[in-house]
């Protein structure tokens, strides 16, 4: 009978997804579950791509890291109900059902995941006012993840669940030497090579700190050995003459390299003036970047598409999730929860001991319930970055004019960043980022474009750094997170507050609620936080 429930879960999360975004898509889903068919079967003659079924999960030992701190079987005769199926609803339902809990996920989509995705040629892109369908080739190396993009390598919890359901990984390049750094307020609006900022902001920051030793000014620091290790440091650190003097450096590259590649080795590119480089804080901002924790090599990313992950997780709850269930009503109630919900035009009902609520709070504090007046106030109040990307396919002129093979280009414009593939190298075409721009003025101000505006201003700001770009990017798709039916906005940028503790028999997830908001880690972690609450209560 578990077997025959888990069955008709299946094809009714298929068919709804059939619905919602065509054929294509039905076919890569099942794939990546592992459910052989056939194009004929489905009615379909489109050549669509072939993707890999996901392989089945490695042998024991090898699973996920977890806290190791909850009682075995500690669910067992206990029913949660959880609102949302993305990454934090789905974590919360295999690890409690994996404690003997009996879960349900509403889903108020046809398709689990939440800012999970990837968007590849054929798919529908729904915002509260537009609609949108991707027109890239069918080719497994052209796909768009609008939402979460790469993985650090410290997210250890994310990463086993890779491990555990056999998601192939490859490396995300974040720093990418080659990639362009612009300010329309320094070196003529011109775009800098960042390897040329780089060298050249180490050389001068070398170059003044050895004359500061040799000038005694840090004697009350230095002792006389200090002075000779520190200024031999100096010199490797910023490559300086003999005479600690900077002049140049051939790790900022040559003369038109990035034209001619490795055939010029000449002389030097002339040092960027320091005076230009300090005028505008947009330099050191940019190089601080890739410092930060979150941002450190290695990154990753899933092979084929960040989805791989959400369909992984997805295939092995997918028995607990009811599809196209909008949740109209939450409420406590003595010794649970009782949880209303409209399925296809149908109203339902469904009563559980616990709920666990990941709906983003820009869509929660729409939906009526009875929660304390603390919690509600906390979810009235609470912001969300409203961030968007929009991505072209392209011949990839970055790779075979500039030698720019993955990595971030930034620009003081709205855009904020172009990404270059990670995928696909030395491939005809690529998609390519034309912007991700994080939020702010430019956020909102993006979210409230036309759909061709959009377009139109990314091109034209593009093409300051890469002049190829008009005539190259095509079929431009674009995703603004505040205007997605159901997330309503990017990342949580609120203080978790009072949303941290339960309301009843309600408790509260979602990367909004974690250390790590705006990432997949966070989701995670703000599931373990419900989980350990909930096992509390349960624990004698």
């Amino acid at each position: 009978m578990a077997s025959d429930r888990k069955d008709m879960r299946r094809r009714e999360f298929l068919t709804a997804i059939g619905r919602a975004v065509g054929g294509s898509a039905m076919l890569r889903t099942m794939a990546a579950m592992g459910i052989g068919t056939s194009l004929a079967s489905c009615g379909s003659s489109s050549a669509a791509p072939a993707i890999a079924p996901i392989p089945p999960p490695p042998p024991p030992g090898m699973q996920s890291p977890r806290p190791g701190d909850w009682p075995p079987n500690v669910g067992i005769g206990k029913s949660v109900v959880i609102l949302g199926g993305g990454i934090a609803g789905m974590t919360t339902a295999l690890e409690m059902t994996r404690l003997g809990y009996a879960c349900t996920i509403l889903e108020a989509t046809a398709r689990a995941g939440g800012r999970n995705r990837t968007i590849r040629g054929g798919d529908v892109v729904n915002e509260t006012d537009s609609s949108q369908v991707c027109m890239f080739d069918f080719d497994n190396d052209l796909y768009f993840n609008p939402g979460p993009a790469r993985i650090p390598h410290h997210h250890e919890f994310l990463l086993g669940y890779c491990r555990e359901f056999g998601v192939a990984l490859e490396t995300f390049t974040n720093d990418n030497r080659a990639a362009l750094l612009h300010s329309t307020n320094s070196f003529g609006g011109q775009p800098q090579i960042a390897r040329h900022v780089i060298a050249d902001t180490r050389g001068n920051i070398a170059r003044l700190l050895a004359l500061a030793v040799n000038q005694n000014a840090l004697d009350q620091e230095l002792s006389a050995a200090d002075k000779t290790n520190i200024l031999n440091l100096l010199r490797s650190f910023g490559d300086l003459s003999g005479s600690f003097d900077y002049t140049g450096t051939s790790r900022a590259g040559f003369p038109g390299q990035e034209d001619t590649g490795s055939r010029q080795r000449g002389e030097l590119v002339n040092p960027l003036q320091l005076q230009e480089l300090l005028r505008d804080t947009f330099w050191q901002n940019r190089q601080d970047f890739a410092h930060g924790l979150d941002q450190q090599s290695t990154m990753l990313q899933p092979v084929g598409g960040m989805d791989r992950i959400g369909i992984a997780f997805e295939a092995q709850v997918v028995q607990n999730i009811i599809y196209e269930a909008q949740v109209t009503n939450i409420q406590n109630i003595a010794g649970g929860v009782q949880i209303n919900y409209d399925r296809i035009g149908n109203p339902m009902s469904l009563n559980a001991d616990y709920c666990i609520c990941t709906i983003p709070a820009t869509v929660l504090r729409s939906i009526a319930n009875n929660f304390a007046a603390s919690h509600r106030n906390a979810v009235d109040n609470f912001a969300y970055a409203a961030a968007g990307k929009i991505a072209f396919q392209s011949r990839r002129f970055w790779e075979q004019e500039h030698n720019i093979y993955g990595g971030i280009s930034w620009t003081t414009q709205d855009i904020t960043q172009i990404w270059y593939p990670n995928n696909g190298f030395g491939q005809a075409n690529g998609v390519v980022v034309g912007a991700y721009l994080f939020g702010g003025p430019a956020g909102n101000n993006f979210a409230n474009q036309a759909l061709q505006t959009r377009i139109d201003t990314t091109v034209t700001q593009a093409s300051v750094l890469h002049p190829e770009f008009g005539a190259e990017a095509i079929h431009g798709i674009s995703v603004a997170w505040p205007k997605v039916p159901f997330q309503l906005g990017a990342w949580g940028v609120s203080d978790p507050g009072i949303l941290l503790t339960p309301d009843g028999n309600i408790f509260f997830a979602g990367e909004h609620l974690s250390i790590l908001r705006g990432w997949q880690e966070g989701a995670v972690l703000s599931a373990y936080h419900a989980i350990d609450l909930v096992v509390a209560r349960d624990t004698p």
